[in-house]
């Protein structure tokens, strides 16, 4: 299974995986984005999350 991750040393801060896909990404209660825990992640919106990312900062991993 594939996951969606988030590089946070890299991300800019600027909701726009949250805004792309609010069911995969969240900001937790420190105030960083963190990847929703899911059983299966949409590959279409991932993508278009990824597409959306300025910091290119979100990648899929084998899990």
């Amino acid at each position: 299974m594939k996951i969606p991750v988030i590089d946070l040393s890299e991300c800019v801060d600027c909701d726009a995986c949250i805004e792309a896909c609010p069911a995969i990404f969240r900001r937790n209660v420190a105030g960083y984005i963190e990847v929703v825990d899911l059983s299966e992640y949409s590959e279409a919106e991932v993508a278009e999350a990824i597409k959306n990312c300025p910091a290119d900062c979100i990648n899929w991993e084998e899990a």
